[in-house]
């Protein structure tokens, strides 16, 4: 595949995570984003680097539209890719820069480095940010609001320029935590089954078609059940021995309930609800 474009992919909590727990983890959130966009038809090539994954797709749209919607991922960033030499890499720099900047705007570059280079990060502001000035007229540095920030992550031999950041769902990678049982017939069910999802559990499901669509949109390999009352998913859960999540906004218990029951919704406000179904609903 030859791609023309690449995506840098950043994680929170599997970075602190002891070096077997963290490759582990890594592994998985790579396996999970090919099963993203193999459900969804889209070809995409994943690397992986400590603190970094590398998806390189021809969609960037679709590509990062899709990893929005990977559970372990902070953030993501549209990126050119160049050779870390200097000479090359100020050459990309400009280019990136030039459809962006127009004279009037203020800009700002941001560099970071990891490995060993010629040029200190200082070096590198400093002779990019000179490069961009003498390429648009117009333009005036300003580092503590500027128009446009161009980032620079130079990593060994290769070097990745970019502006945009866009969040992504945070938490854990899909399938690092085990499997929870939950109903999902409701808003405050998918809720609920999607925050526990969020934290890497996945969930066997009984529910509606609507709400297990949804769901179905962060894990292609959601595993369903057939509908069922909430007091027998409880007594199913309890006989094998797995967690259960239950969909109530309060911490009254109910009959019949067992260890294994999780509330993740317990203290949220009818508000958060209706804000965290609105994102979870967003395409």
């Amino acid at each position: 595949m030859h791609a023309s474009v690449v995506l840098l992919v950043r994680y929170g909590e599997i970075a602190l995570k002891s070096t077997y727990v963290r490759r582990h983890l890594e592994d998985q959130l790579a396996a999970n984003v090919r099963d993203m966009f193999a459900a969804n038809d889209v070809e995409c090539v994943v690397k992986t680097e400590r603190g970094r994954l590398f998806v390189y797709a021809d969609d960037e749209v679709a590509a990062l539209k899709l990893l929005r919607r990977v559970f372990g991922i902070v953030s993501i960033s549209p990126a050119k890719e160049a050779l870390a030499k200097l000479e090359t890499l100020t050459t990309a720099v400009v280019d990136y820069a030039r459809p962006l900047l127009a004279a009037g705007q203020t800009f700002a570059i941001r560099p970071r480095r990891s490995g060993q280079h010629p040029y200190t990060s200082q070096d590198l502001a400093r002779v990019l940010g000179r490069a961009v000035l003498g390429a648009i007229p117009g333009l005036t540095v300003d580092l503590d609001e500027p128009d446009v920030e161009l980032n620079v992550e130079v990593r060994g031999p290769r070097a990745y320029v970019f502006h945009e950041i866009a969040s992504g769902a945070g938490g854990l990678p899909l399938g690092s935590q085990g499997t929870v049982l939950a109903i999902a017939d409701d808003e405050p069910g998918m809720v609920a089954t999607w925050l526990v999802m969020r934290r890497g559990c996945r969930a066997r499901v009984s529910g509606r078609d609507p709400f297990l669509a949804t769901l179905r949109g962060w894990d292609p390999r959601l595993a369903t059940l057939d509908q069922m009352p909430v007091a027998v998913l409880v007594r199913l859960a309890a006989e094998k021995g797995e967690p259960v999540v239950l969909p109530t906004l309060d911490f009254a218990a109910s009959e019949g309930e067992t260890p294994f029951v999780l509330r993740p919704l317990a203290g949220f406000s009818r508000d958060e609800l209706t804000n965290l179904t609105r994102r979870i609903r967003e395409r």
